[in-house]
């Protein structure tokens, strides 16, 4: 991933600086053809590929197994905080319900009991979603290495210098779309 990104950075350098090498050449007269020539050599021979990472990613055989793996660990849980809240919707229920026919102890300890359900709740939600999100962010990290040493790997097998996300790209080419060629090696892989 960080090196998708770094080398988005550089291709929006390289458009920069031929930008405004461009904008400096029509600026300030020059000799006939050779700013176009200039210009040109920066960028010939550069190969460059897209990839669709959110295809990669939902066609990864591991990415799938690690979903699967995510819910069943964090499964218990999860049941445990629905439990918690059809008894804290009954309690609440049972309140309003007979709130005006329950004496005062039965109305304070329910209104207690309520409360604690509550905090009870709300803790373990903040609990459940904070390993929730570092689960999935370590497990996200393994799969972008792995998706980038794929990519790094089909870059050379077709001798790109420059991959960008499709996300990043205005337009591109079927030609240069090399998604399907890493979620082979993906597979392949696996």
């Amino acid at each position: 991933m960080k090196k998708l990104t770094l080398a988005l950075m550089a291709t929006l350098a390289i458009g920069l600086a031929a930008t405004t090498f461009a904008a400096d050449i029509k600026a300030a007269p020059a000799p006939a053809n050779t700013a176009p020539a200039a210009a040109n050599t920066a960028t010939a021979g550069l190969k460059i590929g897209v990839i669709e990472l959110g295809e990669v990613l939902k066609a990864d055989p591991q990415m799938q197994a690690l979903k699967k793996q995510l819910e069943a660990q964090f499964k218990p849980r999860m049941d445990k905080m629905t439990a918690l809240q059809t008894t804290l919707k009954a309690d609440t229920d049972k309140m309003s319900r007979d709130a005006s026919v329950m004496n005062a102890a039965d109305k304070t300890a329910l209104n207690d009991k309520i409360g604690r359900e509550q905090r009870d709740l709300t803790r373990m939600q903040q609990d459940y979603f904070q390993d929730a999100k570092t689960a999935q962010n370590e497990a996200m990290s393994k799969v972008l290495k792995r998706v980038d040493d794929v990519v790094a790997k089909v870059a050379k097998q077709q001798n790109l210098d420059l991959i960008f996300q499709r996300e990043n790209v205005a337009y591109h080419s079927a030609r240069v779309d090399i998604t399907q060629a890493v979620i082979a090696q993906m597979k392949s892989a696996s």
